[in-house]
């Protein structure tokens, strides 16, 4: 099994504050224990970066550009990184996906081909998604039981 994980789903691992936090922690557990593959795009790679460094810079002064580059170094050692293209956006921009961004990263996936789901904290943004759809405790429940 290989799923495209959204970057909300890791920055709540991360960040751990957001609500679905201990579904996702268990999500990457398993994952880490062989029971699926994680895929990323540079595009959730750099929305992560980008969200660490706006939560941590005030909540961790001294030392947030540190702590973020071992989290980056640490996930990008852990997961699969699939590439988006020209036409992961144009297709994005014609289709009926209200979050564009989630747009890009359906069909990164759809173009990659070797992707069986997608992992998303906000399962409504991927509402016109061909590819199955799941947060991370019902991933868990259903294809990891």
């Amino acid at each position: 099994m290989r799923a495209l994980v959204d970057s909300d789903v890791l920055i709540a691992v991360m960040d751990g504050g957001e609500a679905q936090s201990a579904a996702s922690k268990d999500l990457l557990d398993a994952a880490t224990k062989g029971a699926f593959t994680v895929l990323i795009t540079p595009l959730i790679a750099a929305n992560v970066m980008y969200a660490l460094r706006r939560k941590w810079r005030t909540t961790r002064p001294r030392t947030w550009e540190q702590d973020i580059n071992e989290v980056m170094v640490a996930m990008l050692s852990s997961v699969r990184m699939i590439p988006v293209d020209e036409r992961d956006f144009l297709a994005s921009m014609a289709s009926g996906f209200k979050d564009k961004e989630d747009g890009i990263q359906h069909f990164a996936a759809l173009r990659h081909g070797k992707v069986d789901a997608i992992i998303t904290c906000n399962a409504k943004d991927y509402r016109t998604s061909t590819l199955p759809v799941y947060e991370p405790h019902a991933f868990l429940g259903s294809m990891l039981s």
